[in-house]
C-alpha cells in the first residue's frame, strides 16, 4: 500500500493525474467548484428566464457530463497507459474502475426507481373524454385522466407515453378557460423538450456526489416562467393565473419524480406576479449573460481538453513514477 500511495503522490506532483482515467476523478470536482462560484450570477439572471434556464441546466449537468466524457476517454486510452506496467498502477486502475462502475450503477438504479414510481402512479390513467378531450385536441396534446379525487394534479410525463396527465379533481374544478391555459402551459414544456432535459439532468447529477440541487431548482423554476410566456401567446394571463391558483388550492405543488408539474411551490408567487403585473419586468443585463455563458463554455472546454493536452504537457512515464 505504501508503494501505491507513493505512486499517487508522484502522479499528483507530476500533473499526470490530469491524464487518462484519473482525470475523471479530479476534473469534475474542479468544475463543480467553478459552478458554485458562478451560482450567484446565475441566480441573478431572473431578468432573462430562457437563458437562465439554459445556464442553470448546463451548470448543474457539467460535473456529471465531464465525468461521463472523461471516463469514456480514459477507458479508450487506458490499455496503453504506462501506469499499467506497474503493479501499483494496476491496483489504482482497478480501484478507479470500481469507483466508476459504482457511480454508474447508482445513477442507473435511481433512474429506474424514478421510472417505476412514475409508472405506478400512472398505471390507472385513462384517455380523457368529453370536454377535456376536445380541449386537448384543440391545444394539440395527448391527455390522460388520473382517477384521483383528492389532489389537483397537472403534469407532463413520458412514461409510458409522452402526454399530459390530469387528475379527476383538477378536471372537476377547472373551467374551460383554466383547462385550456393549463394545457397550453404543458404543451410549451413538450415543445421545449423539457421532459428530456429533466431526465438527462437527473441522471447526470446522480453520477457524481456533488450538491447542485439549488442550481437544478433554478432551472426547474425558470422553465416554468418560460412555459408561461409561451402559453400566454394563446390564452389570457388571468386564465393561466386562475388555473395556477386552482392547483395551489388543491395542495399538489410538487410533481411526481420524473414529471413536470404545472405548479412548483417555490415558483408560484413569482409566476403569479409576472402574470398579473407584466409591467414590472426588468431590462436584461447583457453583460451578466455574456459573463455566465462565456465562463460556463470555458470551464467545459477546459475540462474536456485538459486530459488530451495533458498527454503533451505531463509526462506520465514509468521511469518518473518509479524513480
Amino acid at each position: 500500500m505504501s508503494h501505491v500511495a507513493s505512486v499517487v503522490v508522484q502522479c499528483i506532483l507530476s500533473g499526470a493525474v490530469f491524464t487518462s482515467l484519473c482525470a475523471a476523478i479530479v476534473i469534475p470536482p474542479l468544475a463543480w467548484l467553478g459552478v458554485r462560484i458562478l451560482g450567484p450570477a446565475i441566480v441573478a439572471m431572473h431578468d432573462d428566464r430562457p437563458r437562465q434556464a439554459s445556464a442553470a441546466a448546463f451548470a448543474a449537468a457539467m460535473p456529471g457530463a465531464l465525468f461521463l466524457i472523461l471516463v469514456s476517454f480514459g477507458l479508450a486510452i487506458g490499455p496503453t497507459s504506462p501506469c499499467l506496467e506497474m503493479p501499483a498502477g494496476k491496483v489504482l486502475y482497478a480501484l478507479l474502475l470500481g469507483l466508476l462502475l459504482f457511480a454508474f450503477a447508482r445513477a442507473a438504479m435511481r433512474a429506474i426507481a424514478r421510472r417505476r414510481e412514475l409508472a405506478t402512479l400512472l398505471g390507472g390513467a385513462l384517455p380523457a373524454h368529453g370536454r377535456a378531450a376536445a380541449v386537448a385536441r384543440a391545444v394539440g396534446v395527448t391527455l390522460y385522466e388520473l382517477p384521483d379525487d383528492r389532489r389537483c394534479l397537472v403534469f407532463v410525463a413520458n412514461a409510458p407515453h409522452l402526454a399530459v396527465y390530469i387528475s379527476s379533481f383538477a378536471l372537476h374544478h377547472f373551467d374551460e378557460g383554466e383547462l385550456t391555459a393549463a394545457l397550453h402551459h404543458e404543451r410549451a414544456h413538450i415543445d421545449r423538450n423539457d421532459h428530456s432535459i429533466a431526465s438527462w439532468l437527473s441522471f447526470l447529477t446522480d453520477l457524481v456526489p456533488f450538491p447542485v440541487g439549488d442550481i437544478v431548482d433554478i432551472y426547474r423554476f425558470s422553465r416554468e416562467f418560460c412555459a408561461d410566456e409561451n402559453a400566454i401567446a394563446h390564452v389570457e394571463r388571468t386564465a393561466l393565473a386562475s388555473a395556477l391558483l386552482c392547483v395551489a388550492r388543491g395542495g399538489a405543488l410538487h410533481a411526481p419524480m420524473g414529471a413536470l408539474a404545472f405548479a412548483e411551490r417555490n415558483a408560484i408567487h413569482g409566476r403569479l406576479d409576472a402574470l398579473l403585473r407584466p409591467e414590472c419586468g426588468i431590462s436584461e443585463n447583457r453583460w451578466r449573460r455574456t459573463y455566465v455563458t462565456g465562463a460556463l463554455a470555458l470551464m467545459f472546454a477546459l475540462g474536456v481538453a485538459t486530459p488530451m493536452l495533458g498527454e503533451f504537457f505531463f509526462a506520465c512515464t514509468t521511469s518518473r513514477l518509479i524513480g
